[in-house]
């Protein structure tokens, strides 16, 4: 039987039961405070849909690469794709539903309500013109957003360079392979005009990110910089605490010589004073050099 309405018996029971399955996530996360912070919380969902979705596009993505590139092939209907792109649509409606209550902050108007009620739209439009299989092998673009929602729920497992890398080669290369291959089946066809729709976007978001990593490379050397110079700074302060107080311990050793000097100079012209100031001695009371 062909599924090409979203008010299909299968497509009702594949919402339901994705969109308990998406709740019941959710608040397993969220109960036992695995998710602690309001961007931890946006990613929750993202990161099973992005990992069932990206790992549903692998059969169709393999055969498109060995098959020269024949789209025609994956056109074919497949009841399958009908269910997983059900999936990908509850995931869409669950994340704002969710999101307008547990993290208003991060529904943002271009990337949450007009992305999500945008692609809503066209995978309506997919369903009724079973171009379903499509979708789900353009889902590969979905894997860089499992690595975001990875490092996003866990930040010490957050790698740039492997979301940039997966970025490149699903966003820009791959679908702009699709494109051609789509162009080549039926050049201004619905699928090419389709793909092309997305593809500027994904094009914009990956300078958005070029000039981020540009900014924190930037930020990261100043913060360098400026570390070593204080490290510089720290390594002389000793030498200049050092230098008083050599100054000070020769000041003081040369002012206790001084007063000892003078001591002793004071104590011999005191004896001398009184010497000669007493009566001339008797010769019994001389003193202690002979006159013979």
């Amino acid at each position: 039987m062909i599924i090409s309405s979203v008010i299909d018996s299968t497509v009702i029971a594949t919402f339901l039961i994705s969109a308990t399955l998406f709740g019941s996530w959710f608040t397993f996360w969220y109960k036992t405070n695995l998710a602690r912070t309001e961007r931890e919380r946006a990613y929750v969902c993202t990161l099973l849909s992005s990992s069932i979705t990206s790992t549903c596009s692998i059969p169709l993505v393999y055969t498109l690469l060995t098959n020269g590139g024949d789209l025609t092939e994956i056109l074919a209907y497949r009841t399958w794709t009908v269910i997983a792109t059900t999936f990908f649509m509850t995931f869409l409606i669950t994340d704002l539903v969710i999101g307008v209550v547990l993290y208003p902050n991060k529904i943002e108007l271009l990337t949450g309500w007009i992305h999500h009620i945008t692609y809503l739209g066209v995978l309506t439009w997919a369903i009724h013109n079973q171009f379903t299989a499509v979708f789900i092998m353009m889902c590969s673009l979905e894997l860089p957003t499992f690595i975001l929602a990875l490092g996003s729920v866990r930040s010490q497992l957050r790698r740039d360079y492997i979301f940039a890398t997966t970025f490149l080669i699903t966003r820009i290369l791959f679908h702009a392979y699709a494109i051609k291959c789509a162009w080549f089946m039926k050049p201004y066809g619905p699928v090419v005009i389709a793909l092309s729709a997305f593809f500027p976007v994904h094009c914009f978001w990956f300078y958005g990110f070029i000039k981020q990593q540009i900014r924190l490379a930037a930020k990261r050397k100043q913060e360098l910089l400026t570390n070593k110079q204080s490290q510089r700074k720290r390594s002389k302060q000793p030498s200049l605490h050092i230098q008083p107080n050599i100054t000070s311990i020769t000041t003081s050793s040369k002012t206790t010589i001084k007063k000892t000097s003078i001591l002793r100079n004071n104590t011999t012209n005191n004896a001398t004073s009184k010497y000669l100031s007493s009566p001339t001695p008797s010769f019994h009371q001389s003193p202690p050099v002979s006159v013979h």
